[in-house]
């Protein structure tokens, strides 16, 4: 693998209101604006991968739409899920060059932290449609930037 993209899907509807917990009006306003100042990056990936759950897809629908990205090429898998562990979800992506995650927290926060501090935990502050990257350097995960939705918006 050469590039990895981590975002936490966009904010959801509550679970009294809407027991599939779809992405809420805001939290579709957010991926997009997000999904665009990616875009203005110029990144780029093969496969976008999801979880089963509504938002996780909702949110990876919204990120080939910007991006033109075919979406037979999104992949949901269970080895996303919130509290799958690090390890899997990376071995199972690890057949991938370019992976953009649409994924959940706990499992977001872990999979970075694994990857920079694989010895310990580190906390890592991830908000619904921010974005951050890891690139592979000889096998070495390195930290290339960790953008909020916030700062995504001023770059669209």
């Amino acid at each position: 693998m050469n590039n990895l993209y981590l975002m936490q899907h966009g904010i959801a509807n509550p679970t009294n209101i809407d027991p599939d917990e779809s992405l809420s009006e805001k939290g579709r306003d957010i991926i997009k604006m997000s999904a665009i100042g990616l875009k203005k990056i110029n990144i780029s990936f093969d496969v976008i991968i999801c979880s089963p759950k509504k938002r996780s897809i909702q949110t990876a629908q919204i990120i080939a739409d910007i991006f033109k990205f075919p979406e037979n090429n999104i992949m949901e898998t269970d080895k996303v899920k919130p509290m799958t562990p690090a390890e899997e979800t990376l071995e199972f992506i690890s057949k991938y060059e370019r992976v953009f995650i649409a994924g959940h927290l706990p499992s977001i926060k872990e999979i970075i932290s694994y990857l920079l501090y694989p010895t310990a935990s580190i906390e890592v502050d991830v908000h619904n449609g921010g974005c951050t990257r890891i690139d592979f350097d000889n096998q070495k995960p390195v930290l290339k930037w960790h953008l909020t939705p916030n700062i995504l918006k001023l770059i669209k």
